[in-house]
């Protein structure tokens, strides 16, 4: 399996989830979305980040666009929507920054 291929596959299985996380959002108050979103999205996200160092931009891209539609479910923001204050009242950092710490 090549770099691109398990990039492809963690987006998969994570927007998965996100369509799930976007199903439980009228059960669950904001902390405990918060917390099951981050257990099981961002965790994939981050698992092996170490790995992303030197991958073309368009590489994580996508798991960046995964970020962006978790915090859009969790925060209640339209599809639409600017992304980048949404992650700081998250806060998360952007993907391309993981990969630097």
């Amino acid at each position: 399996m090549s770099l691109e291929d398990h990039i492809a596959a963690i987006s998969r299985g994570a927007f998965y989830q996100v369509r799930r996380m976007r199903q439980l959002r009228p059960f669950l108050d904001w902390d405990a979305l918060r917390t099951v979103t981050h257990a099981l999205v961002i965790s994939h996200l981050d698992y092996c980040n170490a790995l992303y160092m030197g991958l073309p931009l368009g590489s994580t891209q996508r798991l960046q666009l995964v970020q962006n539609a978790a915090a859009r479910v969790i925060i209640g923001a339209p599809r639409c929507s600017h992304v980048t204050p949404l992650l700081r009242e998250l806060p998360w950092l952007p993907v391309a920054f993981w990969v630097r710490f």
